[in-house]
């Protein structure tokens, strides 16, 4: 049974794309999506030597008398490779993995929640997995020279594990073209036309005598990513490389599925790749429908505490017979805000029901695969209630700022009323107090127990 799939991807990069490398490498900010918590845990098996990978890279070149022509822009003075599995493979040999609250919004893991390693207090890796970064590693000296190698690191702060390895392409021999020579030894030109039409002057390459060009092998060190790649088997060499390193890393007790040649990526056309944006607007739409259920549910809450509140006797004061004169016609208003609120929540929630269907609908259907213009449409239909989602957020969010301000109110004019009764009262109190409607209900209850008159409360009222 196999443990994973064998994941190794080959880069190139010319010497004005190196310093871009360093930002990525070491400060994270390049493309990746880069968790900075756990950037510290990364861990750098090869270290560059200079200040910098593409300072280091060329030291290297010069001591060692590489040769190669810095005149020539093209020229790929290193190659990088990655070597990683799926999660499976790291959760099969003991790493822990959690998700983060997101979604990935495009590719064949689209909708999925995203998932990162979880780094355990002592920032200690398994130890099958460091065995298989460090056998990894150890193929990839064998196969470039261990000397050619610039930089390695085990990178943890992105969602799954892998080993960045960076060597720059070095051949002991390289194959080159002989031209025509004239008397003086120099070369012998003639005029072309190029694809523009213009005419320049060109080296005669030498033929032999069946009319094919003549290339002579030239010992010593060269920089030439072209012939690293064609001594290692030339169109084939990447196949060959994943061969041999499928072979290795199994002898070294790691079953990991090789992957059909040619198959590792499945082309997909216009209409699957808008079906796929489809899909992760769909389940953003879900988690924003989740989270609009739960604002609705802590309102209602809220709203059934009011309720409560609004029940008792200090906010009916008609009840208690202490202030006749106090109207309810404030607590009756707040009672219909907060039914009007809890209205429009259900009319939002519906509002979210149908088009979660409505998308469900569409998701579920095949006539979208033929027919862009109706994805198109339905693309809209999505934009346009995601906008309507955002109206009715920020139409909660203006009625609930209302209703603490009218219920900042309430408790002013409770705090107004019972003041006003404890001074009459004559009754010592602080602000707590004050604020306190049964602490006023019962200094006034024992009040007038005490006191047979009670022309005091009676002129106040």
């Amino acid at each position: 049974m196999y443990s994973g799939k064998q994941a190794l991807r080959l880069e190139k990069f010319k010497a004005s794309n190196i310093g871009g490398l360093d930002k990525d490498l070491k400060e994270r900010k390049g493309s990746g999506k880069y968790d900075s918590s756990r950037t510290p845990y990364n861990i750098e098996l090869i270290n560059y030597d200079g200040p910098t990978l593409s300072s280091s890279t060329f030291d290297y070149l010069y001591s060692n008398n590489i040769n190669y022509n810095p005149n020539k822009k093209n020229t790929k003075v290193l190659n990088g490779l990655i070597i990683t599995s799926g999660q499976e493979f790291f959760e099969h040999y003991g790493m822990e993995f959690k998700d983060t609250g997101e979604f990935y919004k495009t590719g064949d893991n689209a909708g999925q929640p995203i998932r990162h390693v979880v780094i355990d207090e002592n920032h200690k890796l398994p130890t099958e997995i460091k065995k298989f970064f460090d056998e990894s590693l150890n193929f990839i000296k064998e196969y470039v020279g261990s000397e050619n190698i610039r930089y390695a690191a085990i990178h943890l702060d992105e969602s799954t594990p892998h080993m960045h390895i960076y060597f720059t392409p070095v051949v002991n021999e390289v194959k080159r073209k002989v031209f025509e020579l004239d008397e003086n030894g120099h070369q012998l030109k003639h005029e072309i036309v190029n694809k523009n039409g213009e005419k320049k002057l060109v080296p005669i390459q030498k033929k032999d005598e069946n009319g094919k060009n003549i290339y002579e092998t030239v010992k010593g060190k060269f920089l030439n990513s072209d012939q690293f790649w064609k001594q290692k088997g030339g169109n084939a060499s990447y196949t060959l490389l994943q061969d041999d390193y499928n072979e290795f890393i199994k002898s070294r007790g790691f079953n990991i599925f090789r992957g059909e040649i040619g198959g590792d990526k499945t082309h997909l056309t216009n209409a699957m790749k808008q079906q796929i944006e489809l899909n992760a607007l769909n389940q953003e739409i879900k988690q924003e429908n989740e989270l609009l259920k739960e604002a609705n549910k802590a309102e209602n809450q809220f709203i059934d505490k009011v309720d409560t509140e609004t029940s008792k006797d200090i906010l009916n004061p008609v009840k208690k017979g202490i202030m006749k004169q106090y109207k309810d016609e404030d607590i009756d208003k707040l009672s219909l805000y907060s039914k009007e609120l809890a209205e429009d929540n259900i009319k939002k929630d519906l509002e979210i029901e149908i088009l979660t269907k409505e998308v469900n609908n569409f998701k579920s259907g095949q006539a979208y695969i033929k027919q862009k213009k109706i994805i198109d449409s339905q693309k809209e239909i999505i934009d346009n209630k995601n906008k309507e989602i955002g109206f009715w957020k920020n139409k909660f969010q203006e009625l609930t700022e209302e209703f603490n301000n009218f219920k900042t109110m309430i408790q002013n004019k409770i705090y107004s009323l019972t003041t006003k009764l404890l001074d009459v009262l004559h009754i010592p109190y602080n602000w707590h107090q004050a604020n306190d409607p049964d602490f006023a209900i019962n200094k006034a209850k024992q009040y007038l127990n005490k006191n047979k008159s009670r022309d005091d409360l009676e002129r106040w009222l």
